[in-house]
């Protein structure tokens, strides 16, 4: 038997508190289900063009309820198989790295982050744009630069702090955005056609 057979290892007073510690949900139910709706919807507003000019709202509402089938399941089912067969953090780059190498790898992950920038870019204004239908003066480039500034530091912010900050936002976000939707439900069903 060799030296380390004989070893003992002891534990500091620190390591001793974080083993001990009980690890909480950095994250709960609620926020989740809300990035979740921002991650794949953005939310309520930008389907009012596939009820104009794509044949009326049934045929909006059914593509609506056939996608899912014919898409977001298949791509859930395989997230699932590959999450499981790399239990990693890295998603899609280590997959993509595992199959074609890692200059493939670096690739994916290179431009889904530059997706993400330039996605990202489009939401402050877009937030404007609608806003400025309510108050033209964001119209204006006096009053529309600092707050496009404005909006990206606040979120930048709100990035830095965690999880747990976003998450919030996330759920005020969300029942703020679908809070017209609920008020136009129901005063319709107190007055059906």
């Amino acid at each position: 038997m060799g030296l380390e057979g004989n070893k003992q290892t002891t534990l500091s007073n620190d390591q001793k508190n974080t083993t001990e510690k009980k690890s909480n949900p950095k994250l709960t139910l609620l926020p989740l289900i809300a990035l979740i709706f921002y991650e794949v919807s953005g939310g309520p507003f930008g389907v009012e063009d596939s009820v104009k000019s794509g044949g009326g709202a049934l045929l909006s509402l059914l593509g609506f309820l056939i996608f899912p089938i014919f898409w977001s399941i298949p791509e859930a089912l395989i997230t699932a198989e590959l999450a499981t067969s790399f239990p990693e953090n890295g998603g899609y780059v280590i997959w993509i790295s595992s199959a074609f190498g890692p200059f493939w790898g670096f690739q994916e992950g290179f431009w889904k982050w530059f997706s993400g920038v330039m996605d990202n870019a489009l939401y402050p204004v877009l937030f404007l744009d609608y806003l400025k239908q309510s108050l033209p003066i964001f119209d204006q480039l006096y009053a529309r630069i600092p707050t496009l500034l404005a909006i990206t530091i606040l979120l930048t912010y709100l990035n830095y702090r965690g999880l747990h900050i976003v998450g919030f936002s996330a759920v005020l976000l969300a029942s703020f955005s679908l809070l017209p939707f609920a008020v136009m439900v129901f005063f319709q069903s107190q007055n059906p056609a």
